[in-house]
């Protein structure tokens, strides 16, 4: 049998569906290896690759209809969303390690009696360890704020979004509210580009206008900095604005596990106490309370 026809646990060797396949799961294997690389999403498993030169955006000349994916190497979006699809119907990794952030599933809570709601309840109660609002997180890419979500955002109680970009509407209804009445402070996330630029001066000029107020703003990265010290070198990506292709560092570049870390350490040197010692005190209410709530049930 030809080389070529030779077959792998990916499929045919020297195919692209193949490679895709193979470059899909070892990313997501070192992902497994790294604390808070698991789960991710296709989205940001994307945005790696590309950066590392192992998956592509079309050409502003492409005219195909289907412009997700390549017509050779490196693949495509939606090259890489097959492999993610195959690899984990073939059960070579589970399908919980990816997270789908553009749809939800909306469940209600509910239960015999109220008391038995409330006892229910306490297993999940959690104090706020801040003295007042929680830092507000914000991302360029959804995908990123997708993975700090659960990695990161949940254990801090901060609220967190992903901008997709520049936007007005969504920035005053639903963000802007978080920032009124209160001292709450802004880390953000976005990529070095002219483009990341301007989402970022245009998010936070919205905000500011719309709260009346000067917001704590920390930038935390892409930045030059983090990409000189790690030697990143800049992909060519396409500005939807002049369907130009610029340089640029995303930031998904990092990994996704430095990023939770970074996040991590931003937060734990916000914090006013140890976050241990506030899930220590949560722990001992929630036992008390259970008491209390299994007392008035008798």
């Amino acid at each position: 049998m030809a080389a070529a026809e030779t077959e792998t646990e990916f499929g045919r060797a020297g195919t692209k569906k193949a490679r895709t396949r193979e470059v899909v799961f070892n990313l997501l294997r070192q992902h497994e290896a790294e604390d808070g690389g698991i789960p991710t999403s296709g989205r940001f498993v994307f945005d790696e690759l590309e950066q590392r030169g192992e998956a592509t955006k079309p050409s502003p000349s492409d005219k195909r209809s289907n412009k997700r994916r390549s017509k050779g190497w490196p693949p495509g979006a939606q090259d890489v969303t097959d492999g993610l699809t195959w690899l984990r119907e073939q059960g070579l990794i589970p399908w919980a390690w990816i997270e789908d952030e553009t749809r939800t599933v909306t469940v209600w809570r509910y239960a015999e009696t109220v008391g038995l709601y409330l006892l229910d309840t306490v297993a999940t109660a959690q104090i706020n360890p801040w003295d007042a609002a929680p830092p507000l997180i914000l991302t360029e890419s959804r995908a990123t704020a997708g993975v700090l979500k659960h990695a990161v955002a949940a254990e801090y109680l901060c609220p967190i979004a992903g901008t997709a970009g520049q936007a007005a509407g969504f920035l005053r209804t639903e963000v802007a509210p978080l920032l009124e009445g209160n001292d709450r402070h802004v880390l953000y996330l976005g990529d070095l580009d002219r483009s990341g630029a301007d989402i970022e001066a245009n998010t936070r000029s919205v905000l500011e206008r719309a709260t009346g107020r000067g917001i704590d703003w920390r930038r935390l990265g892409m930045t030059e900095a983090q990409a000189a010290e790690r030697g990143i070198e800049p992909i060519l990506k396409v500005d939807g604005r002049d369907h130009k292709r610029h340089e640029a560092i995303e930031v998904e570049a990092l990994g996704q596990s430095a990023v939770v870390e970074l996040v991590r350490d931003a937060l734990d040197e916000l914090l006013p106490e140890p976050l241990s010692d506030v899930r220590e005190r949560e722990r001992v209410q929630r036992v008390a309370t259970a008491k209390l709530l299994n007392g008035e049930q008798q």
